[in-house]
């Protein structure tokens, strides 16, 4: 089924403003005596009659943690099997997943459960509960930063795009080399009708993705900045970034890199972009390519570009912000270098002796010699 949802306090119904409550009272003080006269007289005839008060239902007996644990599992299995759930069987998994969330020790597991119910219940519509029962998630467990994008993305469905906009700055803060946060977040910027922001929160975008590209494919005197590791972690963290930037630098890297491993990964992500422009280069490094693996990659690549080719575009920046974002991503960059206490030598962006291949973003900027040619758009 779904994912995993704020505390009890916060499914409290809010103040009604005075005038509301003054409104309310008045209402009610006009049917307050009827009210009292028709209980007097309900029991009144119920002592004439001589019927019992009807017992009031008894407390669920409490459970342990172990049978909490499979409660939520197999509410969780119920809800997976089932496309169309009755209703009487969602108010009874709704009630195993209430007591999941207010009963367990475990955090997590409370947490959890208040995603499952979110996600239910917005896939039922009632985006107004799913809300808060991820924002329950999110309290429970503050350090965990997919609940805060559920959390964003929940309100953005529903146009509440300041407080999905402050629960997505938690998920930069928390991973700053999170490419795809930084997107949603400009997004959000975007339809929240923010531009200046959101060409600030672009700009570092950039400013990441290209240091990522750095790391990926820089150079210093012949030798790589990062080490194999660090340059498969560069990689994969360019996956959501299918522009003709960094494009170009994962051809070139996947041209140029001794590591198998990095070449192998390479080659992956580019299957998951599906980049049309990959193609051409592809055929032609499967035929050179010695490496069994890679060679695995760059086959299940071409087919994922084969099954649904995907054209190469500029980037995701809104073009009425573009030259805006480039200029504080160029800002970001000088303070970035302003702050640096190194010297050029020991600094990745290297100094004279740094080499980096080429964007290639936009005609005719230069390219390195041994770079292959710029994908096609």
């Amino acid at each position: 089924m779904a994912s995993l949802p704020r505390s009890l306090s916060s499914l409290r119904p809010r103040p009604r403003p005075a005038l509301a409550v003054l409104l309310t009272c008045a209402w009610l003080a006009t049917g307050c005596d009827k009210g009292a006269a028709g209980a007097d007289a309900g029991a009144d005839q119920q002592a004439d009659s001589g019927d019992p008060e009807p017992e009031p239902k008894p407390e669920p007996e409490p459970l342990s943690q172990a049978q909490l644990e499979k409660l939520y599992i197999d509410s969780k299995a119920r809800l997976d099997a089932t496309e169309a759930l009755p209703e009487a069987s969602f108010r009874e998994i709704q009630a195993d997943l209430m007591r999941v969330a207010n009963e367990a020790e475990d955090a997590h597991l409370r947490t959890n459960a208040s995603l499952l119910l979110g996600s239910v219940h917005e896939q039922r519509g009632d985006q107004r509960s799913a809300i808060s029962f991820y924002r329950q998630a999110a309290e429970l467990t503050p350090g965990e930063v997919d609940t805060h994008i559920v959390l964003a993305l929940a309100l953005a469905k529903a146009e509440q795009y300041d407080e999905a906009i402050a629960e997505q700055w938690k998920v930069v803060n928390a991973i700053p080399d999170d490419l795809m946060g930084w997107l949603l977040l400009g997004e959000l910027h975007v339809k929240a009708g923010k531009l200046d922001e959101a060409a600030k929160v672009y700009g570092a975008y950039e400013l990441r993705r290209k240091g990522l590209l750095d790391g990926l494919t820089l150079k210093r005197d012949g030798e790589y900045v990062s080490d194999e590791a660090e340059r498969v972690a560069c990689a994969e963290a360019l996956v959501v970034a299918n522009d003709n930037g960094t494009s170009m630098g994962l051809l070139y890297a996947l041209d140029s890199d001794p590591s198998p491993v990095v070449r192998e990964r390479v080659a992956a992500i580019m299957g998951e972009q599906r980049l049309l422009g990959y193609r051409k280069t592809l055929d032609h490094k499967l035929a050179s390519e010695d490496n069994e693996a890679v060679k695995e990659a760059i086959e299940w690549a071409i087919a994922e570009i084969d099954r649904e080719p995907v054209e190469t575009a500029p980037g995701p920046v809104p073009e009425a912000i573009a030259d805006e974002v480039e200029r504080e991503a160029a800002r970001l960059a000088e303070e970035a270098e302003g702050e640096g206490d190194a010297s050029p030598d020991d600094t990745p962006d290297g100094g004279a002796d740094a080499d980096r291949p080429g964007e290639g973003e936009g005609e005719g900027e230069a390219q390195p010699a041994d770079a292959p040619p710029k994908p096609s758009e």
